[in-house]
């Protein structure tokens, strides 16, 4: 079989947990529109074609306060570059390349990895305008540039063709993790993102979620999670008036477990404060932050 590890990064917002969700054809990382729906490094994989890739979703860097959290997702979001083959930069399509796009772009090539620019979001572009951005990228880089629009996934086809081809046989065999292993960061991740979903981001940075326990029996996987926030106010958004939104929350991000590991969940979900958790060592280590 050929394998290939990638890696997905670029500033937030630009599309990188909706095309990891593309390329896996699954829902593998939490999606939404406000900012830091993915705060750590998640890495799934899909096999295609009798290829075999590796893909690793970085936090989107645009967090700038002076918590450890916020410096801890800044260190984070090139940690994959040392594992993967190839890095892929999205750049959103009406903007300009920014400076921490450029310095994404340029530690890869002192690293000697492949990179591939991607500019997303070409549907609200018009064609002048998308040849025009092509043509001042390419003045300054030599790596292969693809347009596309995860959205109607127009270009996506010939992307991933792309990628397939730049794998190599592999003589080892490495471990696959399959639908049925659980993953406790994985997890909070989904319900993090549902998080985000239902309280329309009025929460999100200010909150972290901690599965406490995971039991599998034959037919059924039980977890049962607490959802940290910091301030009385966050708790009320959260549960909702008689606890609508705790109810959702649970059950959109069981509905999206279920679907991806086949069996029965039951999720039991909690709602406590901790002040000042962006800045707890040890709580941020349970949570997947620290290594």
């Amino acid at each position: 079989m050929k394998r290939i590890k990638i890696v997905i990064t670029g500033q937030s917002n630009v599309g990188k947990s909706s095309m990891m969700n593309y390329l896996c054809d699954s829902y593998v990382s939490s999606v939404n529109k406000k900012s830091q729906t993915t705060r750590i490094n998640i890495q799934s994989s899909v096999v295609t074609d009798n290829v075999n890739i590796s893909i690793y979703d970085t936090p989107g860097v645009s967090v700038f306060d002076k918590s450890l959290l916020s410096v801890l997702m800044k260190k984070s979001f090139l940690r994959p570059l040392d594992k993967v083959d190839v890095l892929i930069i999205i750049l959103d399509a009406s903007k300009k390349i920014s400076y921490l796009d450029k310095s994404i772009i340029e530690s890869a090539e002192i690293m000697k990895k492949r990179v591939i620019i991607v500019i997303n979001k070409i549907d609200l572009l018009t064609k002048n305008a998308l040849i025009k951005t092509i043509n001042t990228l390419k003045k300054s880089y030599n790596h292969p540039i693809f347009s596309v629009s995860v959205k109607t996934a127009d270009g996506l086809q010939k992307l991933i063709s792309y990628i397939k081809a730049l794998a190599k046989e592999s003589d080892c065999q490495h471990e696959i993790k399959t639908q049925n292993d659980i993953d406790a960061i994985f997890v909070q991740e989904i319900i993090r993102g549902e998080i985000n979903d239902l309280t329309y981001g009025e929460v999100p940075y200010d909150c972290a979620v901690i599965v406490d326990r995971i039991t599998k029996s034959e037919n059924l996987i039980k977890i049962h999670g607490i959802i940290y926030v910091e301030k009385i106010n966050q708790k009320k958004i959260v549960i909702g008036e008689s606890g609508s939104h705790i109810k959702q929350i649970g059950t959109n991000a069981r509905y999206k477990l279920e679907e991806i590991f086949s069996t029965k969940i039951f999720l039991d979900l909690t709602v406590k404060i901790k002040k000042n958790w962006k800045n707890d060592y040890s709580f941020l280590k349970n949570l997947g932050y620290i290594n």
